[in-house]
C-alpha cells in the first residue's frame, strides 16, 4: 500500500511539474513581461530578471525592460551587463541621457569605450536622423532630374542641374554607405585574448576583462574583427556581446 502511494505522489509531482512547464512555455511575451514587472516591484530582482531573458530570448523587448536588467546587474555589481542592456535600453529609446550613464558607470570601473564625446554625440545625431536625411537628399536628386527633364523640353541644356544631380547621387552613395550604424560589441569573458589574426594560433597582442565596449568592423569564421587601442584586432565571438536589438 506504501508503495503505491509513493507511486502516485511521484505521479502526481512529475504531472505538476510537466503542466507548470507547459503553462509556462505557453504564456506569451506580454504575460510574461507582466510577471517580470511584478516581480521587480516586490524586489525579487534575480526571478524579474529570469524571466525579463526569457522575453528577450523570444526575441521580444520594451526599452523599460532593459533599464530594469541594467540596475539588476549594476545592483549585482556586474558593471559588464549593466553597460549591455544600458546599451539596449538606448538603441530601444533614444534617451541621450543613457550615455552619460554609461559613461560615468564605465569611468566608475575603468572601462573604456563609452566616452561621450563630441565625435561621438555627432555620430549618433546622425545615426539618428540618417533616414530622413537620405530621404531629403534623394528628393533633392529628383527634383534637379525633373528640372532637368523640363529644361530638355523647354531645348536648354541643363548643364548646372545635370551637374547637381550627379554631385547629389556621389554625396548620397558616400552618406548612406559612411553614416551606417556602427555596430558595437561588449567583452563579456573576464579574460578575452585580443589576438593579432583571426586564428587562435596569431599572437597575442592583448588581455580584456568584461566590460570593455568596441567597435565591429568585420567578422571571419567565429571571429570579429574590431578596432581595439587605436589598431584593429581579433576576438572570439562567443566572448563578446554583441549590441542589437
Amino acid at each position: 500500500m506504501k508503495n503505491i502511494q509513493t507511486s502516485i505522489l511521484k505521479f502526481l509531482g512529475v504531472a505538476a511539474f510537466l503542466f507548470g512547464a507547459i503553462t509556462t512555455h505557453a504564456q506569451t511575451p506580454a504575460e510574461l513581461l507582466q510577471k517580470a514587472d511584478s516581480l521587480f516591484i516586490k524586489k525579487q530582482f534575480t526571478q524579474s530578471f529570469e524571466v525579463y531573458q526569457r522575453v528577450h530570448n523570444r526575441g521580444q523587448y520594451s526599452p523599460a525592460m532593459f533599464l530594469k536588467m541594467a540596475f539588476i546587474q549594476e545592483g549585482l555589481n556586474k558593471p559588464g551587463l549593466a553597460l549591455y542592456y544600458l546599451n539596449l535600453y538606448y538603441l530601444a529609446s533614444g534617451d541621450d541621457q543613457t550615455l552619460v550613464k554609461m559613461e560615468e558607470l564605465a569611468a566608475k570601473n575603468k572601462l573604456y569605450g563609452y566616452e561621450y564625446t563630441p565625435v561621438v554625440q555627432a555620430r549618433e545625431l546622425i545615426t539618428r536622423y540618417r533616414p530622413f536625411a537620405a530621404a531629403g537628399i534623394a528628393a533633392i536628386i529628383l527634383l534637379l532630374m525633373a528640372i532637368g527633364v523640363y529644361q530638355t523640353r523647354k531645348r536648354t541644356r541643363p548643364v548646372v542641374v545635370t551637374v547637381l544631380a550627379m554631385f547629389g547621387l556621389v554625396f548620397l552613395g558616400l552618406f548612406v554607405n559612411f553614416s551606417a550604424p556602427q555596430q558595437t560589441a561588449i567583452i563579456a569573458g573576464n579574460n578575452t585574448f585580443v589576438m593579432a589574426g583571426p586564428s587562435s594560433g596569431a599572437s597575442v597582442v592583448g588581455l580584456l576583462t568584461e566590460g570593455h565596449k568596441v567597435e565591429i568592423k568585420d567578422k571571419k569564421d567565429v571571429w570579429l574583427k574590431v578596432y581595439w587601442a587605436d589598431k584593429f584586432a581579433y576576438v572570439r565571438q562567443s566572448q563578446v556581446l554583441e549590441v542589437n536589438l
